[in-house]
């Protein structure tokens, strides 16, 4: 009963993938397929009618079998017309559907909540995101080219062999059917928790090899290469001892199909003819009645494989709905308070007893109490750990935390992520750039292009002029994956270029020039200090090393998830304290 539920639940949320386009082919389509099983039949008949009415005459006049065969031409060229528009059909079906189930499970992924991503690891989900879009776009294609199909022409043949053998033949020779369903749905039975342990363990090794790529470098240097090697083939002998499992129970299934099919063929054939011998039925009968039967057989020949692959394509459909469904993270849900807007004089950035944990029994930051004003260069400090970046999460929004947090003067549950972008920029320590040009990774998140001009401009203001006149394509010079073809330094340079495109309210930089020379740091946070004067923006700004922060109108200094010291430059590094002791080289 529940699997019934969950399949037309399945059935359902297939059919919603459907435009009001293709819901109409979908009738077409079935359509199609009762013609073409009407179309099948014609030849199994024709032979008949042409075997008894002329070729057992005794003379044989060769001009009245040419309309016979001129009929079984043009059947069989109609059917095939009619089964390539099918086709067509099907396939265009098909793709629209890939490509709206591959939106909606981009969509779902990108607003699942952080936590989803620290439980799953990047290659599985990878992995299982293109498993589930084949097994969802290859369900739609069995049942319409395969599965339905075979259910229409059996019905077809069926209705012949009623129409031309006796009913206390054919309903014997019938059961074959249901004796070959059963072996079947036997076999699915058996075998669907195998191919779903198959599933998740190349699952898992698709993980397991993307976490091998993505630490190339250290695996190489510490010649771990034989190592890791071994341990990912016990992983795949494991596999394949699981697989080999698998094979010889379908084997073993195989030879029960086969059984059942050649006992009834053989049944049919010798029953038929005897009956022919005895005049209750002509040759042409049993010749319509083979064929027919052979019809009967081909589908039944594969419906294992269809039902197999139907089942698998389920469970992977149902695991496509499952990831479409994620639930968004908090950060899209806004809460609805009452029309007081934003306040013009209210401090840029509020945050009252701010508590963060990513796990119940471990806080990483403690009652946060902070305000900053408008057009303040804001510094933040502290030892590796202490909750710096836990910080800036919970100002972007990025994990959920308890405690008043305002932006504006406005909650900042209320803002929707919309309004957000357009009043804070994070720029991190480690960029994120896509695969395309510079041109694009520089303007990358605006909502409107930007004159070529003003590109080169805020090119050049995050010290990438010299790094462009030496690319004969300049901005327009095609960068890698991750920009895995440039230095840290420039892939650096290129994230805080879109600073001076976006000119946001909140400016954050997460150790943003951790990566530059000490000069082209300097040069940066100069033109940084000149974009805020020039549009009064405030800057926060985790610094990898202190003296960048020497120019900040106040620092704060974290430990431990708290805010322990906070003052200027000046007077932090004549105090005795952890900012003294990072500046002095003592902290541990």
């Amino acid at each position: 009963m529940k699997q019934t539920a969950e399949s037309r639940k399945l059935a359902g949320e297939l059919y919603a993938l459907l435009d009001s386009r293709q819901k109409g082919n979908f009738f077409l389509i079935l359509l199609a397929m009762a013609l073409s099983a009407v179309l099948t039949q014609v030849t199994p008949k024709a032979i008949g009618w042409l075997t008894d009415d002329i070729l057992l005459r005794d003379r044989i006049q060769f001009v009245k079998v040419l309309p016979v065969l001129g009929v079984i031409l043009v059947v069989n060229l109609s059917n095939q017309v009619v089964i390539l528009l099918r086709r067509l059909l099907v396939e265009d079906t098909a793709t629209k559907t890939e490509k709206k189930a591959r939106g909606l499970a981009i969509a779902s992924l990108l607003k699942a909540p952080l936590s989803f991503y620290r439980e799953n690891m990047t290659g599985n989900i990878h992995g299982r995101l293109n498993r589930c879009l084949e097994g969802t776009v290859r369900m739609e294609k069995l049942l319409f080219m395969d599965f339905a199909p075979a259910i229409f022409n059996s019905l077809a043949a069926m209705a012949v062999i009623f129409t031309t053998l006796p009913v206390f033949l054919a309903l014997p020779m019938l059961l074959v059917i249901p004796i070959g369903v059963a072996i079947v749905l036997r076999q699915i039975h058996t075998q669907r928790g195998i191919r779903v342990d198959l599933l998740d363990t190349k699952a898992a090794m698709d993980g397991s090899l993307v976490e091998l790529l993505g630490g190339i470098q250290v695996i190489r240097v510490t010649d771990s290469v034989a190592a890791e090697v071994d341990r990912f083939d016990r992983k795949s002998e494991t596999l394949r001892a699981r697989e080999m499992s698998h094979h010889l129970a379908m084997a073993g299934y195989d030879l029960l199909k086969f059984l059942n099919q050649v006992v009834f063929t053989v049944l049919m054939i010798g029953v038929s003819a005897w009956l022919a011998t005895r005049g209750l039925i002509t040759v042409g009968a049993v010749l319509t009645a083979y064929l027919c039967f052979n019809q009967l057989l081909k589908p039944l020949e594969e419906l294992h494989r269809i039902l197999d692959e139907l089942s698998e394509s389920m469970i992977l459909a149902q695991d496509f709905f499952r990831m479409v469904h994620l639930p968004s993270d908090f950060s899209y849900r806004r809460i609805t308070l009452s029309p007081s807007g934003t306040k013009p004089q209210a401090p840029l950035l509020e945050l009252e007893g701010l508590p963060l944990a990513y796990r119940p029994d471990r806080e990483v930051l403690r009652g946060i109490d902070l305000k900053v004003e408008q057009g303040t260069l804001l510094g933040l400090a502290g030892p590796s750990g202490c909750g710096k970046s836990s910080l800036i999460k919970a100002i972007c929004r990025l994990e959920p935390c308890q405690g008043t947090l305002r932006l504006e003067g406005r909650d900042m549950g209320s803002w929707s992520r919309e309004e957000l972008a357009r009043v804070i920029t994070l720029v991190p320590q480690t960029p994120f750039l896509i695969a395309g040009t510079i041109r694009e990774n520089i303007c990358y998140g605006l909502k409107e292009t930007p004159a070529p001009e003003e590109v080169e401009q805020a090119a050049r203001r995050a010290c990438l002029g010299a790094f462009l006149d030496s690319l004969p394509q300049s901005l327009d010079t095609i960068l890698s994956e991750g920009g895995s073809n440039l230095s840290g330094g420039q892939r650096q340079r290129i994230a805080l270029a879109r600073i001076f495109l976006r000119r946001p309210r909140l400016l954050i930089l997460d150790e943003a020039t951790s990566a530059l020379d000490n000069t082209s740091e300097r040069f940066v946070q100069n033109q940084i200090e000149r974009l805020q004067r020039e549009t009064g923006m405030t800057v926060l700004s985790i610094a990898h090393r202190l003296t960048t922060l020497q120019n900040a109108h106040r620092i704060l200094v974290m430990d431990k998830g708290k805010l322990v010291q906070e003052d200027s430059y000046k007077e932090l590094v004549e105090t005795p304290g952890i900012f003294q002791d990072m500046y002095y080289g003592r902290l541990k």
